[in-house]
């Protein structure tokens, strides 16, 4: 009778033990690294002008040659800073949505740890709950 007791006082007391939760990190989702930002293009020097007058400015045929490369250039350069400031936004909104993760996960990890210091509790009144149930099966046992 005494060893069905004990074995009874161990068994109750292993099913009652507790048990550990998986733990589940977040995950914040680092965006990739920027496509290649966009470089400007060269401007060629200003062509000096064959003639001048007050309304109007003559130049000769490499001197329009390389103001249209100017104006190539200038148009290329535009749409280059345009392209660069889209991706500067872009990346305002991804920088902004990891700090927004980073609270997250600060909070997050106060949570856990304020679970982990009432798990520890619990489980210390457990083991003093336990083992004053073994300790009173056990001196039932022997007296």
């Amino acid at each position: 009778m005494k060893a069905l007791q004990t074995y009874w006082i161990l068994g109750a007391s292993l099913l009652t033990a507790c048990s550990s939760q998986e733990l589940v990190l977040p995950s914040c989702d680092v965006p990739a690294p920027m496509a290649e930002v966009g470089q400007p293009v060269s401007v060629p020097e200003m062509p000096s002008p064959v003639s001048s007058e007050q309304d109007a400015t003559v130049f000769d045929h490499e001197g329009i040659a390389t103001l249209t490369q100017v104006r190539v250039a200038a148009v290329t350069n535009e749409r280059v800073a345009r392209e660069n400031a889209l991706a500067i936004e872009s990346r305002n909104v991804e920088v902004n949505e990891l700090i927004e993760c980073t609270r997250y996960q600060n909070v997050w990890m106060e949570v856990r740890e304020d679970m982990l210091e009432q798990e520890r509790k619990d489980h210390l009144y457990d083991n003093l709950w336990h083992r004053g149930v073994i300790a009173l099966g056990v001196l039932a046992v022997v007296l």
